[in-house]
């Protein structure tokens, strides 16, 4: 049995994971090219302000993406995983914007970069023999209690406090889900006056299906890989860091 042990302790990306995942499984991925033709050319919008639907890619433009990489070569479980971290993104972007996930628009999220990022995840994870479908796992996915900053960041349309909208949405629905998410622990690292979670990496953990480890949680068994990733934010502390335990 197998667990993936994600620490959240120093904030959590999309970057951040893919980055760890692709050090944990120790060789290449295979990830396709995002197809550019399913996107307009109004990248340089900020997802956490109050854009026009009409900028970014649609939720439909992205899922339409994912299933092109998956005709080209995207395995079927990494595709999956990627189209669950997008159903999250979509929830809580259409619950900031007032839409709904046949208007929503992504901006930041919807880059060639960001898909790819969660194309990327999906197939470490595959790679590692973790499935999408309950059941069909190699193993386990646990994450510690989740660490945002405090204060607010600097976007394209002003100042946003911390959590920004797209994070609020999320710990707000996993607040009241029975679903994904439930009984995540989220905390406040008050020594750090910025951003720690992204609405990318949140809504990975929460996609790809991990649960929260128990309270007083201990690496029991042997511990096959570690690693840390850190983030392009500066936070004065450390990376993500992330474990791949054979348990007794």
């Amino acid at each position: 049995m197998k667990t993936l042990y994600i620490d959240c302790s120093n904030g959590i990306s999309g970057d951040m994971l893919l980055d760890a995942l692709s050090d944990i499984v120790g060789e290449k991925l295979h990830i396709p090219q995002v197809h550019s033709g399913h996107s307009h050319e109004h990248h340089d919008h900020d997802h956490h302000g109050h854009e026009h639907a009409h900028h970014g890619r649609s939720y439909e433009d992205v899922k339409a993406v994912i299933h092109h990489m998956a005709e080209h070569g995207l395995t079927e479980g990494a595709r999956d995983f990627a189209l669950n971290i997008y159903a999250v993104i979509a929830k809580a972007e259409a619950s900031v914007h007032g839409a709904t996930l046949e208007t929503v628009h992504f901006h930041e999220v919807g880059r060639d970069r960001a898909i790819q990022n969660a194309a990327g995840i999906g197939a470490a994870l595959d790679k590692l023999g973790f499935s999408p479908e309950p059941g069909r796992s190699a193993g386990r996915i646990l994450v510690s209690p989740i660490y945002d900053g405090t204060g607010f960041v600097d976007c394209a349309h002003g100042r946003i406090p911390v959590p920004v909208p797209a994070v609020k949405a999320m710990m707000d629905a996993c607040a009241g889900s029975k679903g994904p998410g439930r009984g995540y622990d989220f905390r406040t690292a008050e020594d750090v006056d910025t951003e720690m979670v992204t609405p990318s990496g949140l809504a990975a953990i929460i996609g790809i299906g991990a649960e929260p480890a128990d309270k007083g949680f201990a690496i029991m068994g042997s511990i096959v890989a570690e690693t840390e990733a850190k983030g392009t934010r500066d936070t004065g502390r450390g990376g993500l860091r992330v474990y791949l335990i054979e348990e007794k």
